[in-house]
């Protein structure tokens, strides 16, 4: 870190006495010159310091970044970190890490660097942003630590993996030639030849390796030697693993590594020749076992919580399952509820903050015998081993939903987080295993989300059945997709001013034996499946197909809105689709409007749905704000995106005309609207009280069972023709 305390320009001693205060400030400022340099010694010689300004020009480092990069420090400052890319890593790769920092995140990643003499070394790397005294970014500080040795190690891991699978694929051609320990046992298992590798690789039972004798006999002298780890003759079952050794020897086929003395690794080869003859080849494989080891170490916990992760706990699970003993154990399964719009207001370093605390909790109200995991994302699970019962295993459940009442602390905010919870009991039976056992909490958890989140749910077997029913649902839906059978009902749209049509809301339509399926279980087939873009296709179709039998009529549909899902929106090309669609049937991309909800807007990858939205916005398409007021958008969102309608939930509209803050908070939303260039749709409106109202307020268009319900599009002509008569949409008494 030289040239880092060096920059701080430190205070001159006056030549007055400056008096007891300033004494005081001139130690403080001593001791923590002090407490600096003590953090230089024990930082320089292992971390390499970087600093920028806000641009990324360097600005200073220390002498670990020079030794590493093999560059002067004159000739870093001033440069760009630009001048060590290696071109390892995409352009995307940097995009995303400025997109981090310079929204005062820190980033943390791996970096594969380029040194002045062209040779190639990798970094872990934190970047912090650095505030000036008013918040804002001056700047950035990074750390690095050389990672070049555990990159080369996993690399060199993984070749060697790659060409031990080359060499197994061998071994039938070349198994005599091998350098390694090679052993032969004739017809009456007795060794006949063998080399000095294969004595090597058994150094405490070298003794008893000679020709003539059997194999058996040389395999309990070298387990009286303690030859192999964990086994000796002290062992209750030490004449078990002879004979289950002697079995494999005698039927030879399959490889298996051997934990042998001084912390070492065999890997066994046998084959039975064409003669008849057993012929092993072992190979020290314990440097790859370590590395193994190391790895699996590193693999085991998750890096965000430090808690165990999905594989491990479905090792965990697997040794349950295959005990001898009959245990009751039981796994639980749990969501975070709204974990996702608090990730996408708070940012992702509060989100992981959140995860981490969470994990925290849990850990803290189990038993120690217990494992807790996290499998990805806002996803935990928890094995209770031996937990005795059903009602233990509820006892701590519940214990686990209250330690998520009280608000989790995100900087200066506090939060509040609830969790669905789906329990299984974990039995032993033939056909048991970690992925059954894993469904079944999995269908608990479903059903404790449909119960209505922040609660739990034990799995029985009628809620397999509803599973069961929901798949079935979602094929019938396939098919009814793929054979044309979706349809579209027009709920019409007026205008208050006047009472005159103003166009269109689609709304799918299905009919299965008979019956219709209500709208939002369709959807939430279509969410729960692959199928939400081809839906949305559907409706679409059947949409500018409605408008192409409406103007066939000489009928004018006005402005028609479609419900589009954050799916269809991340696809690159829907905006070409949706606009070459409307083309081809001779409409005009004005007379589209497509309907988002604000969840749409906070999918975390809002990014490329902003592109869409755009992209549509400037083709002419109009934008919708679907349910706005009963999620979690602001008036950023409001501003970020190009939004041309808002539509007021109907949880406002229902008490609108006898509840005073229902009316002034619809007030509010139109006059915000109004001053942002938007215009305002109510939906469900019902009664002449509920459209007083809202005309007095401001809204413009009404949407609702007082204006006309859903019409199929066969249907429609008589209210068609009520709107070409200039007649009102819909009439009552004031």
């Amino acid at each position: 870190m030289r040239g880092l305390i060096n920059a701080i320009d430190l205070p001159r001693p006056e030549t007055r006495d400056p008096g007891p205060g300033k004494c005081a400030d001139q130690a403080d400022l001593q001791d923590v010159l002090a407490e600096l340099a003590s953090f230089k010694t024990a930082l320089d010689p292992h971390t390499i310091v970087g600093i920028t300004n806000r641009t990324g020009t360097i600005t200073n480092v220390n002498d670990r970044f020079c030794q590493i990069s093999k560059y002067s420090r004159l000739e870093l400052i001033g440069a760009k970190h630009s001048l060590l890319n290696s071109g390892h890593h995409p352009p995307a790769f940097f995009q995303e890490m400025w997109r981090v920092i310079s929204g005062g995140a820190r980033w943390h990643g791996e970096i594969c660097n380029r040194a002045k003499d062209g040779s190639l070394y990798w970094v872990d790397t934190t970047i912090a942003p650095k505030m000036d005294a008013s918040g804002r970014i001056c700047g950035y500080v990074s750390t690095r630590y050389d990672i070049t040795q555990r990159k080369q190690a996993e690399k060199a891991l993984n070749d060697e993996n790659l060409r031990r699978e080359r060499v197994e694929m061998l071994l039938r051609d070349i198994i005599e030639t091998l350098p390694n320990g090679v052993a032969a046992y004739d017809e009456n298992d007795r060794l006949i030849l063998f080399n000095s590798g294969f004595k090597e690789c058994y150094r405490r039972a070298g003794g008893a390796i000679a020709e003539g004798r059997r194999f058996q006999e040389i395999l309990e002298d070298a387990v009286a030697s303690g030859e192999f780890a964990d086994l000796s003759c002290a062992d209750d079952n030490w004449q078990n693993w002879i004979n289950a050794r002697l079995r494999s020897h005698r039927n030879p086929g399959r490889a298996f590594l051997q934990a042998v003395s001084g912390d070492r690794w065999i890997k066994v080869q046998e084959r039975r020749s064409a003669s008849g003859y057993i012929v092993g080849v072992q190979t020290d494989v314990t440097d790859l076992k370590r590395a193994e080891r190391q790895v699996k170490l590193q693999a085991e916990a998750d890096p965000l919580t430090g808690l165990l992760n999905r594989r491990t706990l479905i090792e965990r699970l697997t040794a349950i399952l295959s005990q001898k003993a009959e245990r009751h154990s039981a796994l639980v399964l749990i969501d975070l509820d709204g974990f996702k719009a608090i990730n996408d207001m708070h940012g992702h370093g509060a989100g992981d903050a959140l995860l981490i605390e969470v994990g925290k909790r849990f850990r803290d109200n189990v038993r120690k015998s217990d494992i807790v995991a996290r499998l990805g994302g806002d996803e935990f699970a928890v094995l209770l081993v031996d937990v005795g019962s059903k009602a233990n295993a509820i006892r701590i459940v519940r214990k686990l939903l209250r330690s998520l009442e009280n608000p989790v602390r995100l900087g200066r905010k506090a939060v509040r987080v609830s969790g669905s919870f789906g329990l299984t009991i974990v039995r032993k039976s033939k056909s048991a295993t970690p992925l059954k056992v894993f469904k079944r909490a999995d269908i608990a958890l479903y059903q404790a989300k449909h119960n209505g989140r922040s609660t739990y749910a034990v799995y029985n077997t009628d809620m397999e059945r509803s599973i069961r029913r929901r798949e079935a649902m979602i094929e019938a839906l396939r098919r009814a997709i793929a054979q044309g059978e979706i349809q579209v009902a027009m709920q019409p749209q007026a205008r208050f001013v006047d009472r005159g049509h103003a166009g269109f809301e689609a709304l799918v339509r299905w009919q299965k034996d008979n019956q219709w399926v209500p709208a939002a279980e369709i959807v939430s087939l279509a969410e729960q499946s692959d199928l939400i873009c081809a839906l949305g296709r559907a409706v679409l179709a059947g949409t500018l197909n409605a408008m192409c039998e409406m103007k066939r009529k000489g009928f004018a549909p006005g402005k028609v809105a479609v419900n589009v899902a954050a799916a269809q929106l991340r696809n690159p090309n829907f905006a070409k689709e949706l606009l070459d669609a409307v083309s081809a049937h001779g409409h005009s991309a004005s007379e589209i409007i497509i309907e988002v909800t604000e969840g749409v807007i906070l999918d975390r990858t809002s990014e490329a749905i902003g592109v869409t939205l755009n992209r549509l916005f400037e083709a002419g398409v109009k934008i919708a704000l679907d349910d706005f007021g009963t999620g979690y958008a602001s008036l950023t969102h409001l501003q970020r995106y190009p939004v041309s309608y808002i539509k007021i939930d109907r949880s406002f509209v229902r008490d609108v005309g006898h509840d005073h803050g229902c009316h002034a908070i619809v007030g509010a939303v139109t006059s915000l609207a109004h001053s942002l260039g938007m215009e305002v749709v109510a939906e469900g409106v019902e009664t002449p009280s509920q459209y007083q109202s809202l005309l007095q307020t401001g809204c413009d268009y009404a949407q609702g069972y007082l204006v006309a319900k859903p019409i199929l599009v066969e249907e429609i002509d008589t209210y068609l023709r009520n709107c070409e008569a200039n007649r009102p949409v819909f009439t009552f008494v004031a």
